[in-house]
């Protein structure tokens, strides 16, 4: 039986958790606490609900989340009705008695930690000592990664080298290779095209690789990566400029903050003493194919580029 739809749904509620809005949930030496709101914040206050005093320092967080601007008087209404909603449901948690229920407790708990961790995330990257230099550094590094073309390919890939090699040398023998990929495409590991790559967005052996082709050209030799084994036909390498500094420089800022972010995190996990119950399997840690920054696409997942599946 399909379950009745809220009217906030648990994304919306977590998002109230991550400027501070603690809904009801925290646990207490005698059970959970079921206040509608927590957080001790004092200051002036946006409203007040059934009795319950509501801190302008939320109507700000609930704005700050939404992107909204309260000197604007239409947005300020529109901050201040989501507030007033989530408070309105948080009072009906507790007089609903929901929190006699282990799974609602257990939904608001770990909604209530994820609001705390990007809290806490986000106030760590605003520590980092970013300055204009420093994005300017950046910007030219990612500039010389990403390479002077973008590439339009169509690729074979393979887990055996032994078929990769089939496949090259049908090449080698003059077969076209749109006959070649019409024959081997429903035997391939993946068979895909392309558009508008930058070397940068696929594994170095692959980037070596396509630059060294010309228009038109395919691969001769396999080309081996984590992924497996790559036979490629290059269609265009188009030129590439990169989008001005100043048009960019913002989201490199975001980009160096967020890596910060990793790094630090990374570290409190290396720092961690982390134990499971008997019996249970501790999360797999990444391969080199599907560590952070690297793709995990044979070709490179998220690569802003059209990709045609085939």
């Amino acid at each position: 039986m399909q379950k009745p739809q809220l009217l906030l749904s648990l994304p919306i509620l977590v998002e109230c958790f991550l400027v501070g809005c603690f809904l009801a949930g925290c646990s207490s030496g005698n059970g959970p606490d079921t206040r509608p709101l927590q957080g001790n914040m004092d200051g002036p206050l946006a409203e007040t609900v059934n009795g319950t005093p509501v801190p302008q320092a939320l109507l700000e967080a609930v704005a700050r989340a939404r992107d909204l601007d309260l000197a604007n008087p239409e947005q300020r209404a529109q901050a201040l009705t989501l507030l007033t909603d989530y408070v309105l449901l948080s009072q009906a948690a507790q007089h609903s008695n929901l929190f006699s229920e282990e799974k609602f407790r257990a939904d608001v708990e770990a909604a209530r930690i994820q609001g705390v961790a990007n809290a806490t995330l986000g106030l760590l990257q605003q520590q980092a000592p970013i300055t204009d230099a420093v994005v300017r550094a950046e910007y030219e590094s990612q500039v010389a990664q990403a390479g002077k073309f973008e590439y339009d390919f169509t690729q074979l890939l393979f887990d055996k080298e032994d078929e990769a090699l089939k496949v090259t040398g049908e090449i080698d023998a003059g077969k076209p290779f749109n006959a070649v990929y019409d024959a081997w495409r429903g035997k391939a590991k993946q068979a895909k095209a392309f558009s508008r790559v930058r070397q940068d967005q696929v594994p170095p052996e692959l980037a070596k690789a396509l630059a060294g082709l010309k228009n038109g050209e395919s691969s001769r030799v396999p080309i081996k990566t984590d992924f497996g084994w790559h036979v490629v036909h290059l269609s265009i390498a188009n030129p590439f400029t990169p989008p001005p500094f100043d048009q960019i420089k913002d989201s490199v800022r975001q980009g160096l903050l967020l890596r910060v972010g990793r790094e630090r995190l990374q570290k409190l996990k290396e720092q961690a003493k982390v134990e499971y119950p008997s019996g249970a399997l501790p999360p797999t840690p990444p391969t080199k194919a599907t560590a952070p920054g690297k793709p995990v696409d044979a070709a490179g997942k998220g690569v802003d580029a059209a990709e045609r599946k085939n």
